[in-house]
């Protein structure tokens, strides 16, 4: 069974950092890792079960969106593809 995968993206490494300490104090997910996508964005990976994950990526978007006063998006996929999957498990795919 594929485990749930989620991503918050925001503006800077501070509010995504942020998010991250709320989101394993609060929750037993796993950080997969985080990128710099360009244009100030950065982006967190985080899996789990899907419950959790969600749950995860709801405090992780609120945190961020405190402390950077900016839009913050984020996706859950509750059963992902294996693409979506490698994505999470190696975010050097995605940006730089």
């Amino acid at each position: 069974m594929a485990r749930a995968v989620g991503f918050i993206e925001a503006e800077g490494f501070v509010p995504v950092f942020d998010a991250v300490d709320a989101m394993v104090k609060a929750t037993e997910v796993e950080v997969r890792g985080a990128v710099r996508l360009g244009g100030g964005l950065v982006a967190v990976a985080v899996t789990g079960d899907l419950a959790t994950v969600e749950e995860a990526v709801e405090v992780g978007e609120e945190v961020a969106r405190a402390v950077s006063g900016r839009a913050v998006k984020s996706i859950v996929f509750a059963s992902p593809c294996t693409p979506v999957q490698a994505l999470a498990g190696d975010l050097t795919m995605v940006g730089s």
